[in-house]
């Protein structure tokens, strides 16, 4: 599987690993990692318009976005399964 990773210090040359990452990701988790990223940064988005319209956004959002940045920032247990069940 093709893959292009650079979430993290260890990327090869400090470019991106483009193969099984240099930390041992694989490329099915770098795409999760990629997939929870990017649907963070929509959720935060949309918390930051709510609180700005001055609507009440719950602290379990805040907590959502706080652990799935933790997931992919770590890199110290690649967990599949977690990072999928945060979706």
């Amino acid at each position: 599987m093709n893959m292009f990773c650079f979430q993290c210090q260890e990327t090869a040359g400090c470019k991106g690993c483009t193969r099984v990452g240099v930390c041992g990701k694989s490329a099915q988790t770098a795409g999760l990692q990629d997939l929870l990223i990017y649907v963070t940064k929509g959720l935060s988005d949309v918390a930051t318009k709510l609180r700005k319209a001055g609507k009440t956004v719950g602290t379990d959002v805040n907590h959502l976005v706080t652990e799935n940045l933790f997931i992919t920032i770590t890199n110290a247990n690649f967990d599949d399964e977690k990072s999928q069940h945060v979706l």
